[in-house]
């Protein structure tokens, strides 16, 4: 409709010049007398209405190249090709658009790239999972069919019970890491933010990992020279520090000791977990925080690969960050939140 209104407008102005050439020939013949004078207002009349459809031609053709080469950047960005079409140095408002469709084809590429590590990902997950998921049920089957055999000896049966609740925990284990991460990457769960001691939260997770600590002979050193009041969610604070814990535990010798330590800077504060174990690969430090990252040494140890991740999306939905230090002393992993208005207090004998 549009283009039709504009083909009627531009008909509508060669016809007016036509009418016009005619009225100034006449008017200069009559006012003048001159059939010259008539003669070349009529001509100078013809040559603009020449002039304006040679502009107008030359304008369509150029806006049809323009339109064309529109629709080939289109193509880059449908096939996500940087290409230049339009000259980069010209300072042209389709010089801009293709700058920003540039950045736009390379932010999709981005974005497939981490779409398709997101998948393979889910698959080694969905692998890793079915691994694990293969031996608790198996165990299950398996031991409850010998539970049913009445003549087993009271010693044995108690010894088949106690396999079933190990397999149970680890089944309840793997349901509830994966329900954990859905939960808080969906937003479902909010974080509960209210100024409370820090050292009360992280003494909460080591109360849920003292009995793990205990059976794999492994010593909690804990140490904080005050008591700090920062606004942090509790509940998810301490499933952080828990994962920490648990990971040095798993990962630690028996009889190695680890070192948990709260200190208080300028303008944050910082949970540290120390190990006594073998500094990791730098290969693998910049990967350790990413979801279902298992390293090299992780064979054979339970888990799936989401404890520190969940750490770092911890930290992060609450204004901080998590880092990890690596020497001959241990591998330390940080928990850093803002301090903000903290208050603190002389600590007490723990």
């Amino acid at each position: 409709m549009k283009r039709r209104n504009t083909e009627l407008k531009i008909r509508a102005i060669f016809i007016a010049e036509f009418v016009s050439a005619a009225v100034f020939t006449a008017a200069a013949y009559i006012l003048s007398g001159s059939g010259t004078a008539a003669v070349c207002c009529f001509l100078s009349s013809a040559m603009m209405i020449v002039l304006t459809a040679v502009l107008h031609g030359a304008e369509n053709s150029y806006i049809t190249e323009i339109v064309s080469e529109l629709s080939d950047l289109t193509d880059c960005l449908t096939e996500l090709e940087e290409k230049d079409i339009f000259p980069e140095n010209e300072d042209s408002v389709v010089s801009k658009l293709q700058s920003k469709v540039i950045k736009l084809v390379r932010i999709l590429k981005r974005k497939n790239l981490m779409a398709e590590q997101e998948s393979e990902n889910v698959k080694s997950l969905v692998s890793d999972i079915s691994h694990q998921l293969k031996t608790p049920i198996s165990n299950i089957l398996m031991y409850s069919e010998f539970l049913e055999n009445e003549a087993v000896a009271p010693q044995q049966r108690r010894e088949y019970i106690a396999e079933l609740k190990r397999s149970v925990n680890r089944l309840n284990f793997l349901s509830e890491s994966m329900i954990k991460i859905s939960r808080l990457e969906s937003g479902i769960i909010r974080m509960n933010m209210k100024s409370r001691s820090i050292n009360e939260t992280v003494l909460k997770a080591v109360k849920d990992v003292y009995s793990k600590a205990k059976s794999a002979d492994t010593e909690i050193v804990y140490s904080a020279d005050e008591d700090i009041t920062v606004c942090h969610d509790r509940n998810w604070t301490a499933e952080a520090v828990f994962n920490l814990l648990d990971n040095a535990v798993k990962y630690s010798r028996r009889g190695a000791k680890i070192y948990l330590s709260v200190k208080a800077y300028d303008h944050f504060v910082s949970v540290e977990v120390r190990d006594e174990n073998a500094p990791i690969p730098e290969s693998e430090r910049a990967e350790v925080f990413s979801r279902f990252f298992r390293g090299k040494s992780s064979a054979g140890k339970e888990g799936i690969g989401i404890g520190l991740y969940l750490v770092r999306e911890i930290a992060l939905r609450q204004g901080g960050y998590v880092k990890l230090k690596c020497s001959g002393n241990g591998n330390t992993f940080s928990l850093v939140l803002p301090l903000g208005g903290a208050v603190y207090t002389l600590q007490t004998a723990i």
